[in-house]
């Protein structure tokens, strides 16, 4: 990791932090921003300095997001990411309202959260900062300049190097952070990046049972998510998850065993894992829980099922 780079033990810190539980190997995970705040507010506890994540978010990019970041920048315009950006937020991250305005000329996307601080809560802002500012960025290239910067802070120094260069008017003490930028900056149309033709139409599909997918997914082997860590992950209730599934006709329940099928389908295939140790590194409590599950997902027990993987090769 590139704190590393800043004299920083990561590896101490991640032990501290709930992020310990997330893969962290593959990039294309998917950590949840309050598990990203919680992990930089230990960070700051740390540090010298409280400019510290200020500094460090603004040598960030957006594929440093995995996934969703891959997913926000692969779009063919900026009015498209900024459309899956709001209703990201909108559906899952209930302390946060977003907003996307246009009026005559003027593009309007604005943030504000609901809640009110607690110690170190601005690295939420921070972040969502970082991200907007990037979207510009991808969309806009790192020359645009927007009209109208809104802050509800009275001073600037603190997040300065996080917003675009160049001169604009800032006004301080608003209700919400807020971009104004011109219309026509929305419909310009980049394939800067050549990948961007090959996320086009893997994440333009993209929905909000996948988002929850991935997170789920995104955990280490052993560790599966109670459906009140993942609701708390979106800072939003355990009904509210189970609304937004039931819309969409499908049980979390449903979820995770999709998922632990996967897993179990892996282990068994590509390693020499006897049963008991498949069981445990899933996350069971022991191994008749696991054969019974097995069995009914597949019509196999965990062993038949390795023993006619094997006939197959």
């Amino acid at each position: 990791m590139r704190l590393e780079s800043f004299g920083i033990d990561t590896e101490k810190l991640i032990q501290k932090s709930e992020i310990r539980h997330f893969d962290l190997s593959n990039s294309q995970n998917y950590i949840p921003t309050t598990v990203v705040h919680d992990f930089f507010s230990l960070l700051r506890r740390n540090s010298e300095t409280d400019t510290f994540v200020v500094n460090f978010l603004n040598d960030f990019s957006l594929s440093e997001l995995g996934s969703y970041g891959s997913y926000l920048a692969g779009f063919s315009s900026l009015n498209k990411s900024i459309l899956a950006f709001v209703k990201f937020n909108d559906v899952l991250q209930t302390n946060i309202k977003t907003d996307f305005k246009i009026h005559k000329n003027e593009a309007i996307l604005s943030f504000s959260f609901l809640d009110q601080h607690s110690k170190g809560g601005k690295i939420s802002e921070y972040i969502l900062l970082a991200i907007i500012c990037q979207l510009f960025n991808v969309y806009g290239g790192h020359n645009w300049n927007p009209m109208a910067v809104h802050i509800p802070n009275a001073m600037i120094s603190d997040i300065k190097p996080l917003l675009p260069h160049g001169e604009y008017p800032i006004k301080y003490n608003q209700p919400e952070y807020r971009f104004v930028f011109s219309k026509s900056l929305l419909q310009y149309e980049t394939y800067t990046n050549p990948l961007n033709l090959f996320i086009i139409p893997e994440y333009q599909e993209k929905n909000i049972i996948a988002i929850i997918e991935n997170v789920i997914s995104s955990y280490k082997y052993g560790c599966i998510p109670s459906l009140k860590t993942l609701a708390s992950h979106f800072n939003t209730s355990e009904s509210s998850i189970k609304r937004v599934l039931k819309s969409k006709q499908v049980k979390f329940s449903d979820i995770l065993n999709n998922i632990l099928h996967d897993r179990a389908v892996d282990l068994l295939t590509t390693s020499d894992m006897n049963i008991n140790l498949i069981s445990e590194c899933l996350g069971y409590s022991d191994s008749p829980n696991f054969i019974r599950s097995f069995k009914k997902w597949t019509g196999f027990t965990p062993g038949k099922y390795r023993e006619s993987i094997i006939l197959l090769h």
